[in-house]
């Protein structure tokens, strides 16, 4: 069994991590540190735990805590922190759910963690692993098989609709991580990258929309999208997909078409509280200790449509 500790267990990002972990069949959740909130019981802030979890919160995390890997949830660690649990803690496996400020992530040895693009580096060996934000996890799923076939030509605009807390916390960040992503992919791409953002009303839904120049057929596009074929996580299919469909899930659908022979568009659905926030952090944590990608993860839509 993998012991589980979490940083900043008081924050939404860490009852969404709780709410998956609790039925994880290979955790056992050791530490839920709170600061200021000591003694006091997880469902008094996670309400939805309710008779799914009995834990207190505890104080600050140990240098040398009693687990197998550390969530850093919300601003509960500063870079020297991080450094130090490294130093006394080197085989501890850490996933950042949100990002430590001022925290060199290469000199530190912290992974990337989208697995639609290194999954490898997080099987073979990675210790620490960051999870991408929202907006950049489902845009960079979407438009890495094209940036890998180097078939990015021309300047790109994203439009993103998303709930008003992720456009407001994310937007500067999603445009540094598509940009950097983006030119390590597709060396030759070097123009501008717009996202456009509408607040959305749906908290659990977010829907990007990529137009680009692309004189590729559809059926050669299907061709490229085969490289998700072994993941369980990115679909990409031509039908339409509605938002409902990936709410509750740690799901990126993708779908492609071409309103006409030089143009190509692609639309990303995804639940930006679980892709780009507590489902991808699961994810890692599966890849980072060998199990399979799924496990804990086979979670249902909390709706659907009827098909016709």
């Amino acid at each position: 069994m993998i012991k589980v500790a979490i940083t900043g267990a008081d924050t939404p990002q860490a009852g969404e991590l709780l709410r998956i972990l609790v039925n994880h069949p290979e955790v056992i959740i050791t530490t839920l540190s709170a600061p200021g909130k000591e003694g006091i019981s997880v469902t008094s802030v996670h309400h939805g735990l309710i008779g799914e979890e009995k834990m207190n919160f505890t104080g600050p995390l140990s240098m040398t805590p009693d687990c197998d890997v550390v969530f850093i949830c919300g601003n509960s660690m500063t870079a020297a922190e991080f450094s130090a649990l490294q130093l006394a803690r080197p085989d501890l496996r850490t996933i950042m759910v949100d990002s430590i400020n001022h925290l060199d992530h290469e000199r530190m040895g912290v992974v990337y963690g989208l697995p639609e693009i290194n999954r490898k580096m997080l099987v073979r060996g990675a210790v620490s692993a960051r999870v991408p934000s929202p907006i950049a996890s489902a845009v960079l799923t979407a438009l890495y098989p094209i940036a890998n076939n180097m078939l990015l030509n021309d300047s790109l605009e994203i439009d993103v609709n998303a709930p008003a807390d992720v456009l407001d916390k994310e937007k500067a960040v999603a445009e540094k991580e598509i940009n950097e992503i983006l030119n390590n992919s597709q060396p030759s791409f070097d123009k501008q990258i717009v996202l456009n953002t509408v607040v959305s009303d749906n908290e659990r839904a977010m829907r990007s929309v990529m137009t680009l120049s692309c004189a590729i057929a559809l059926e050669q596009i299907q061709d490229i999208y085969e490289i998700y074929d072994d993941h369980n996580f990115a679909f990409p299919i031509i039908s339409s997909s509605a938002e409902n469909e990936v709410m509750g899930t740690n799901k990126c659908v993708i779908t492609y078409s071409k309103p006409d022979d030089s143009t190509l568009r692609i639309e990303a659905v995804a639940d930006p509280r679980l892709r780009g926030g507590a489902g991808e952090a699961v994810h890692i944590m599966n890849l980072l200790f060998g199990l399979h990608e799924k496990t804990g993860l086979a979670l249902k839509a909390s709706s659907y449509n009827v098909g016709k």
